[in-house]
């Protein structure tokens, strides 16, 4: 017999209970609750979101960035 431990956030923890318990072949789920810091959790958060924008060219668009980042500055000034 194999025991697998999988860590998902705490939202998505009931579904994934649902899911193993109609597995026929699923013995037993056990659920441990785990204490995590918020820089921890903060970071996996930006980490998946740069994961996911991997090999979109999000900045293919800008031409000249040193231009783009003057206008960009110029919107932060105006909205202050």
């Amino acid at each position: 017999m194999t025991i697998l431990k999988v860590m998902v956030d705490d939202d998505q923890a009931d579904e994934l209970k649902r899911l193993l318990h109609d597995i026929s072949f699923v013995k037993s789920v056990v659920e441990e609750q785990i204490q995590t810091d918020e820089s921890n959790i903060t970071y996996n958060r930006i980490k998946k979101i740069l994961d996911s924008a991997k090999g979109k060219e999000l900045f293919k668009d800008i031409k000249d960035p040193v231009e783009w980042q003057k206008e960009i500055r110029k919107e932060w000034e105006r909205d202050f």
